[in-house]
């Protein structure tokens, strides 16, 4: 079984629920040289995508100046415990993942 490469924790906030995660990935921006002194490709997260319930809430846009393993959170409104919240992110080679939790 591969390794997740995406965490997610949420927690309770007045107006609603703010949901962070941590996504492993290399983050790189196409202007690095590798050890045999070629370009590494360029090779970044484009998009999050936040929901509640199954609705689309939020999206947060990135790109190759992010550092690598970017921590990144959302607060959203009216969330309550028992919803199921979904995070889907794409990167600029097609990789992706999606992870759900329920807020506690």
């Amino acid at each position: 079984m591969a390794k997740r490469r995406t965490r997610v924790k949420t927690e309770k906030t007045e107006k609603g629920i703010r949901v962070t995660c941590l996504i492993k990935h290399p983050m790189e921006t196409g202007n690095r040289l590798g050890a045999d002194g070629a370009k590494i490709p360029i090779h970044y997260i484009k998009f999050v995508d936040f929901g509640i319930n199954g609705d689309h809430v939020g999206t947060i846009n990135l790109g190759p100046g992010v550092s690598a393993d970017p921590y990144l959170s959302m607060d959203i409104a009216g969330a309550v415990s028992g919803d199921k919240v979904s995070l889907h992110w794409e990167d600029s080679k097609g990789e992706s993942d999606t992870v759900d939790t329920v807020v506690k």
